[in-house]
């Protein structure tokens, strides 16, 4: 039987306040709710992304480790559909990302990933491990690279940026839980079939960290590594996202150093020590 985890967390939400966190007795789930930039009826992805990752938060302290995470995941889905009222397979719906380790009861490390978060797990032997999605940037969409050459160019975040970025999701969405486009937590409960999934030994893994893309893209920018975030406290963790928040504010506003599509994104870390 492991001993228990000592986790650490930080959140700083920009305008949307959509991450959410959960720690519970059997794990840490870290969701990314998607913006919608454009007016929409009905729960945002930050609604979703908070309902599911309730359901997904009693279904890991319900369940026998046995069951798989993608089981567990499914059905969180499922249920989350149902509770919000969503149309099933809808396109035009709320989506998030999920990111979760399992930690209980057993000496092994269950993690999970769906969409653009990111996992890194520090190895005993020093070496760091990245489990990443990168299954949406791989569309090759056309709008994402002209937002991101507007940006290079100093246009900053104007309405034709803002009128691109309508233009990118609706794009995505047509390829969103199909073959050949890309997973992620919405209306298709099968969506789970496709997440990462991998299984580690607790007696050779020292730390797991859970970040958003908000956190995780600007962690290299303001001179941090994912040992860094392995070892901070609480307030450690705060001060770090402080950080990205000024750099992204006094260094990078208008996202020429760092192209993105908002200036601000929600950022969202936590960390699990086993040693």
């Amino acid at each position: 039987m492991m001993a228990a985890p000592h986790i650490c967390t930080a959140q700083l939400a920009a305008q949307s306040d959509e991450d959410h966190l959960f720690v519970t007795s059997a794990g840490v789930v870290v969701l990314d709710g998607a913006t919608s930039h454009r007016s929409v009826d009905g729960p945002t992805g930050g609604h979703y992304a908070e309902e599911l990752g309730k359901t997904l938060a009693e279904a890991l302290d319900r369940e026998s480790e046995l069951t798989s995470l993608v089981t567990i995941l499914e059905g969180a889905i499922d249920r989350t559909i149902a509770a919000l009222r969503l149309e099933r397979g809808a396109q035009d719906a709320p989506s998030c990302t999920v990111a979760l380790v399992r930690t209980q009861p057993s000496d092994r490390l269950d993690l999970l990933l769906l969409g653009d978060s990111t996992i890194a797990v520090g190895h005993s032997d020093g070496t760091t491990e990245l489990i990443t999605d990168t299954r949406l940037q791989e569309l090759g969409l056309p709008a994402v690279d002209q937002y991101k050459s507007r940006l290079l160019s100093g246009a900053g975040y104007d309405k034709a940026h803002r009128s691109i970025l309508v233009k990118l999701q609706r794009a995505q969405q047509c390829r969103r839980n199909r073959a050949g486009g890309y997973w992620i937590a919405s209306t298709d409960p099968a969506a789970a079939r496709h997440a990462f999934t991998a299984t580690r030994s607790v007696r050779t893994t020292d730390w797991v960290v859970l970040a958003t893309d908000g956190a995780a893209d600007c962690i290299e920018a303001v001179g941090a590594h994912w040992r860094d975030l392995a070892a901070a406290d609480d307030a450690e963790l705060a001060s770090l996202l402080h950080r990205c928040h000024m750099w992204e504010a006094e260094v990078d506003p208008n996202g020429v150093e760092r192209p993105r599509a908002k200036r601000h994104d929600d950022k969202t870390i936590a960390v699990v020590r086993l040693s």
